[in-house]
């Protein structure tokens, strides 16, 4: 039995999950064909997302982020530092502390992904009714809450 067949989805939940899977893997192909030309590591991948979404960040909060010890975030911010991806900045106040924001290349690479995303969806999103868009935003930002929350 492989891993996904060991995956149990109540049966009132299959389409859902099965529709949300399909959707998902729609958006996918494209976003590899990016994914493949940025070269990352997917360790350095998921640090570059983080440092994305909080803006900057400090080795210790990063690692927290990742679940991984501060050394491995030395590791790889290292290698996005070497890529152009990162800055290193040493805080003005308590010089034990660096901090890590994102070049311009960095952002850049997040610009990309979001403009491919939007590209394909947008035409999809735009054939759906007002009502049909209101309660897929509803429904899309509440799953959103729960994924993130727990």
């Amino acid at each position: 039995m492989s891993f996904l067949e060991r995956i149990q989805v109540p049966p009132e939940l299959e389409p859902v999950v099965a529709a949300l899977q399909r959707f998902q893997a729609a958006m996918a192909a494209k976003s590899m064909e990016l994914w493949l030309q940025l070269d990352l590591t997917m360790p350095q991948f998921t640090a570059l997302h983080v440092i994305w979404r909080l803006e900057r960040v400090s080795g210790r909060q990063l690692a927290d982020e990742l679940g991984v010890t501060p050394a491995s975030v030395v590791k790889v911010c290292d290698r996005l530092v070497a890529r152009g991806y990162v800055e290193r900045v040493r805080d003005t106040s308590d010089r034990r502390v660096w901090w890590f924001p994102l070049t311009t290349s960095g952002a850049a690479v997040f610009e990309r992904i979001v403009a491919v995303n939007r590209e394909r969806m947008q035409p999809a999103v735009e054939g759906l009714s007002a009502g049909d868009r209101e309660i897929l935003a509803r429904i899309l930002n509440a799953l959103a809450d729960a994924v993130r929350s727990g």
